[in-house]
């Protein structure tokens, strides 16, 4: 029976060992392209020699493939200090000349063991290395020293992204804290109204404010919902209001099938609808319509309420409506035009960049 052995790299490679073998690799390369620069220079010159001679390049890039992880290290030590750049450069100056030094000592004995000792080669080299060298390592740090500033920029925009994203998520929560007990005055104003004197009408009404209480708990209305959720919500409150004013409240919808799956704001359809109640239909003793209208056009979700109550020479916005407003405006970049005149009515267009709530 015959045994093999094989060895192979493990499927998920530390980050240390992949850094390793990176630094090997980028070396590796560099070593293959000055070798064949010096063969190709010597060429033009008809002064070519054996091929393992220009194999001196890949020692000197290996050396530095070694020493690189030891330049990383020290750049990261020395850095750049603020009020302190002076000493910083000078100590980079300073380590740049030794790592030179010890970089040509090391490349000047291996070539001596392969090759054989030139007669003062070590001072050719010395000399002839110095200012290459000591461009290596500037060019280490300063991938270091960019790295490193990257890094700190990546954190500074994740920070303030985040501090944004707070920012506007505590206003929601502030907008929504003064817009829900708004909504919940005024419904159990309606209630209360009807108590004594259609004391049944009432209870429907109660039993419709528990069903919206209940969707408002228990249907996951987060700071964006689709334009389906937020129609049923509005439709659990309309019920409220059918039931207090009757045949005095006509409903008609006209929403475009594609437009109940678009975003938008949470809790914004229904106190536009509850503008209309209030200010367009209820007033008048013959009651009115409320046309509920959605489509998506380039890319925007267009929405409109309107009434065809008694308007308005002047509009006064309420907290329903300021509180809309501002949410299109920080949640969305959305907004919304109003158009009305005593005797022609109200209405509201709203209009919401779809892929822009956030």
């Amino acid at each position: 029976m015959q045994i093999c052995y094989v060895m192979t790299m493990p499927p998920h490679a530390s980050p240390a060992l992949t850094r390793v073998f990176t630094i090997a690799g980028i070396w590796l390369i560099i070593g293959l392209v000055m070798g064949g620069q010096w063969y190709v220079n010597d060429l033009a010159y008809d002064a070519a020699k054996p091929w393992w001679v220009y194999c001196a390049a890949l020692v000197a890039s290996m050396l530095w493939a070694a020493m690189t992880p030891m330049v990383f290290a020290l750049a990261g030590r020395i850095g750049f200090e603020r009020g302190r750049a002076l000493r910083c450069i000078g100590l980079h100056i300073v380590t740049g000349l030794l790592l030179s030094v010890a970089h040509t000592l090391v490349y000047v004995f291996i070539l001596s063991l392969i090759f054989g000792s030139g007669e003062n080669m070590l001072w050719r080299k010395m000399a002839g290395s110095l200012q290459g060298n000591l461009l290596t390592y500037a060019t280490l740090t300063g991938i270091v020293i960019a790295g490193r500033a990257y890094r700190r920029l990546t954190v500074h925009e994740l920070d303030a992204a985040r501090l944004q994203t707070q920012l506007a998520e505590a206003q929601t929560a502030a907008l929504r804290a003064q817009l829900q007990p708004h909504f919940l005055f005024n419904a159990l104003n309606a209630i209360s109204a009807l108590v004594r004197s259609e004391p049944l009408k009432a209870e429907r009404m109660i039993a419709r404010l528990g069903d919206l209480l209940r969707l408002s708990i228990h249907g996951h209305r987060g700071a964006q919902t689709t334009l389906g959720d937020e129609l049923d919500f509005t439709d659990a409150y309309l019920a409220i209001e059918e039931a207090r004013l009757g045949e005095r409240l006509t409903l008609v919808r006209d929403i475009a099938p594609d437009a109940l799956s678009a975003v938008l704001p949470s809790l914004l359809l229904q106190p536009l609808v509850e503008n209309a109640v209030r200010h367009g239909i209820a007033p008048l003793p013959e009651g009115g319509t409320i046309t509920l209208m959605a489509r998506i056009a380039e890319g925007h979700l267009h929405l409109t309420v309107r009434d065809d109550g008694a308007g308005a020479g002047v509009v006064r916005e309420g907290v329903g409506l300021t509180n809309s407003r501002r949410r299109l405006e920080r949640l969305c970049d959305g907004g919304f035009d109003i158009v009305t005149a005593p005797g022609r009515g109200f209405r509201i267009d709203v209009r919401i960049p779809q892929g822009a709530v956030a």
